[in-house]
């Protein structure tokens, strides 16, 4: 598993693309938090050396300020060509994929007690913004994947917490290539099964994200060979 760290404490240079990913730390009531358990099994499933990527997996904490700092400089550290960011809801029975996040209505508080300044992820921000993964697309091959034991489904209401909060701050760095899975509890599906099918739908998003950056390389050439 490759832990985040300072860019500056990076010794040798490793040139494979970064598929960042993260989950949260335990928040009342869940003592064990399901998308900590997941993503820490994400190794297991073979996926960074499947794809040829470096995994890199964090741990939040769950607090709206640590967020807002955190993550814009994880983007800049790690220059990422996927970010999957994973939380845990009890309301959920499948891999629940988010395709909005929302800037406004952030007014329950986090392990800190504290909410956001007026409640507010950005200010001045999009009310919504949405990923340009087609979400839709992931479920689908989800769901036809007879070796995954956790079905999926799409979802365009994060809830207005710590998750909705990390995938806004996340979608104002770049639309293209984030995504926001909710997992079940562990009494519903175990960290191995979670983990499997995060795995799968990585897999899908990453060949979205990894085709769109090869037509626009390819457009970019075009157009800079038109004017040579």
């Amino acid at each position: 598993m490759d832990f985040v760290q300072p860019a500056e404490t990076e010794i040798e240079t490793d040139e494979r693309p970064v598929i960042y990913v993260t989950g949260f730390e335990p928040f009342p009531p869940h003592a064990i938090n399901a998308s900590q358990r997941a993503v820490e099994r994400l190794p297991e499933t073979g996926l960074g050396e499947e794809l040829g990527v470096k995994l890199v997996v964090e741990v939040m904490k769950v607090e709206y300020d640590y967020v807002s700092k955190v993550i814009p400089k994880r983007w800049k550290e790690l220059t990422p060509k996927l970010v999957v960011h994973v939380g845990v809801s009890s309301q959920v029975c499948t891999l629940t994929l988010e395709q909005v996040s929302h800037n406004c209505g952030y007014n329950k508080k986090d392990n800190c007690n504290s909410v956001p300044h007026r409640e507010v992820c950005v200010q001045g921000g999009e009310e919504m913004l949405q990923s340009e993964i087609r979400m839709d697309l992931v479920t689908c091959a989800i769901n036809k994947d007879t070796k995954l034991k956790l079905s999926s489904a799409k979802s365009t209401d994060a809830g207005r917490y710590l998750c909705d909060f990390i995938y806004y701050t996340s979608l104002k760095q770049d639309k293209s290539r984030v995504a926001f899975i909710h997992v079940p509890v562990l009494e519903k599906s175990s960290e191995e099964d979670t983990a499997a099918a995060i795995a799968a739908a990585i897999k899908c998003m990453y060949r979205q994200v990894a085709e769109r950056d090869s037509k626009v390389v390819e457009g970019d050439c075009v157009v800079n060979g038109a004017q040579g």
